[in-house]
């Protein structure tokens, strides 16, 4: 079993490693995602019960098993690994789970991008190959991960529409490159789109939503009313998250009435190698520095607080980034 145990009581020199490819983290601070809360839940399964919550964290490596090649004890690193525990003081993280933070990216900033960062990136470049002029639609697009997809999808050439529940999150949508944004508490946007497009639809949906915004939540002439239904012909909806729950089993023909495609990407295969975990990360790390996308919207919690955190997210309540301090 790969694990950190002590042999006896003590300060940090008692850690001792049953897998050398593992290094002990310091955590400086841990990110709060819909993950957690699916984990929590049961939706998905956790390594073993009982477990300590937290998939993403940013810190220092304070201590090595043999053989970790690549990293030194004090480099600043930032992680995403289920099972990891990064809800706490410290974790026991793969070594090749670990990416080298630069030192003018904050660690908040570092655990940000492991989880919305990359999520980002891959979505834009990989999933969908987003590029001049192509039209977008990205649900929640105040939110973490949202407010990210508008900046890297704009500086791709996008024209970018966000849909927001608040006015307050309208301004935040737009200040992150949406050139409109649709209020879907009180705006039908399958119909807003339509107008903005000139009923053409947009080329690509990236909704991390789910079942709202999916269904829409209502009947019309015997068909599901979707986001299918403000998609361009051959357009793509990609379903990466289920903040609201993931749709019910389906028949695509009823829901989808042309030639659509419908991706449901998973973040652990666009990461499935050190090398295309570093290559995202450090492309992230860079957009930061050179002032392409703004990472600077967080909310802090201390982990005794942890509860609060979870009634903000679950709760809608959030845009930018959730993080827990030890």
């Amino acid at each position: 079993m790969k694990a950190i145990k002590i042999n006896e009581t003590g300060g940090l020199r008692m850690y001792s490693f049953q897998n050398p490819s593992t290094a002990l983290i310091k955590n400086h601070t841990s990110g709060v995602n819909y993950l957690d809360v699916y984990l929590r839940e049961g939706v998905f399964p956790l390594p073993g019960i009982p477990a300590v919550l937290g998939v993403e964290g940013a810190g220092v490596v304070e201590k090595l098993g043999s053989g970790s090649d690549g990293v030194a004890v004090g480099d600043r690193v930032a992680y995403f690994h289920l099972g990891s525990g990064s809800f706490a003081e410290y974790s026991t993280v793969p070594v090749d789970k670990l990416v080298k933070v630069p030192s003018n990216i904050t660690f908040e900033q570092a655990a940000t991008t492991m989880i919305q960062g990359i999520t980002a990136h891959y979505l834009v470049h990989s999933v969908y190959h987003v590029g001049l002029g192509t039209k977008v639609l990205v649900h929640a697009a105040a939110g973490g991960t949202g407010s990210l997809i508008c900046q890297v999808a704009k500086n791709a050439g996008a024209y970018v529409i966000g849909t927001t529940s608040t006015e307050e999150k309208a301004v935040k949508a737009k200040a992150c490159g949406a050139d409109e944004v649709i209020l879907y508490s009180n705006q039908d946007f399958v119909q807003e789109v339509n107008r903005i497009t000139g009923g053409a639809g947009v080329n690509v949906i990236y909704d991390g939503v789910g079942k709202t915004t999916f269904y829409k939540g209502k009947l019309c002439i015997n068909i599901f009313c979707t986001g299918f239904n403000c998609l361009a012909t051959r357009g793509t909806m990609v379903l990466f998250g289920g903040a609201s729950g993931y749709p019910d089993s389906m028949e695509l023909n009823l829901v989808s009435s042309g030639s659509h495609s419908l991706v449901l990407p998973r973040l652990f295969d666009y990461i499935a190698t050190p090398e295309d975990l570093s290559g995202r990360a450090n492309a992230v790390f860079d957009w930061i520095t050179q002032g392409k996308i703004k990472m600077d919207t967080f909310t802090v919690f201390m982990l005794s607080e942890a509860k609060k955190a979870f009634e903000m997210l679950e709760g809608k309540k959030t845009t930018g980034k959730l993080l827990l301090k030890p």
